[in-house]
């Protein structure tokens, strides 16, 4: 068994993820964590876990080890808080975009600012099974991919393994959420 926690819990991606993770036969929820609801039942803010959990929200600095933590903060926060969290678990997984991108110069023209710790970029595996499958078997490390990215990047892979695109222009993708 898996024990789990994640960070960040009480957003729309934590919920989601508490959600999958609770249906799990092999993970069992250590912690739940978020800040402004700390103490707070975990249903208060995801009602469709009325009954599935009764877990109650823990604040950062309450967090203990566990085997897995998912960081489910807002883009920007894991990156600030990454030293604190890294030694929580030996496999950690991040779902913002902010260890994406291992080049530091690309996080910044696709940000629009630099990282603040651009030195654990290189650290992780980007999440996307269809091109790092084999990475990602011993990773402790893992990013998020983003709906958006996985959706371009599985459609356009097919015509860049095939040689059908002409990788010297740019390429649009133009998704449409809501």
């Amino acid at each position: 068994m898996i024990r789990a926690s994640i960070a960040g819990a009480s957003g729309y991606a934590g919920g989601e993820l508490l959600r999958l993770l609770l249906d799990h036969p092999e993970v069992e929820i250590a912690q739940a964590q978020s800040e402004r609801f700390t103490g707070d039942r975990v249903s208060s803010r995801h009602p469709n876990l009325r009954g599935r959990t009764e877990h109650r929200f823990v604040a950062l600095g309450e967090l203990q080890p566990c085997d897995a933590l998912f960081l489910a903060f807002r883009h920007g926060e894991a990156e600030r808080r990454i030293d604190e969290l890294d030694g929580l678990a030996p496999v950690l997984v991040d779902l913002s975009a902010d260890f994406r991108l291992r080049d530091p110069r690309r996080f910044a023209v696709w940000h629009g600012r630099e990282h603040e710790r651009p030195e654990w970029l290189a650290r992780f595996v980007y999440g996307l099974p269809e091109l790092h499958r084999e990475a990602l078997r011993d990773a402790r490390r893992a990013s998020g991919v983003g709906c958006n990215a996985a959706c371009a990047i599985l459609a356009l892979l097919p015509l860049v393994r095939a040689g059908l695109l002409d990788m010297t222009r740019d390429v649009v993708c133009d998704l449409k959420v809501g």
